[in-house]
């Protein structure tokens, strides 16, 4: 019966069965047959597995393309400042912001203070199919 069980042990998954180990280690088998059973040889692969330290065998990911000389490096660099720092132009089709009606904090026709400076439901702004939504 300790082959039987030796072999069960030696074929089957570690983790899944150790509930039914720790069952047939308890009611069927002797003290003196325990300890080869439940051997280190689960543990040492999973250690290995899970905390290897060699470097070597990792693959290097890519570097930085090499641009040549450093001529080449500062031209490259120049012509990205000249791109970025370029007027920032809009889309031909965008819209043009509208201007404000009046300066300040007061609208003069009206008097309000810290109102919109433009009328919200004149252009439907914040209308919705006639109906104001945020007021």
């Amino acid at each position: 019966m300790t082959s039987s069980v030796s072999s069960f042990i030696l074929r089957s998954n570690a983790s899944s069965n150790v509930r039914t180990l720790r069952s047939l280690d308890a009611v069927t088998l002797p003290r003196t047959q325990r300890q080869p059973i439940l051997s280190v040889r689960y543990k040492s692969d999973f250690i290995n597995r899970s905390y290897s330290t060699n470097k070597g065998l990792r693959p290097k990911g890519p570097g930085p393309i090499p641009l040549g000389s450093a001529k080449d490096q500062a031209e490259f660099e120049q012509l990205i400042k000249q791109a970025e720092s370029g007027p920032a132009t809009n889309h031909p089709d965008a819209k043009t912001p509208v201007p404000e009606e009046f300066e300040g904090d007061t609208n003069p026709q009206t008097g309000e203070v810290g109102g919109p400076k433009r009328e919200p439901v004149r252009f439907g702004d914040w209308s919705f199919k006639g109906r104001v939504t945020d007021f």
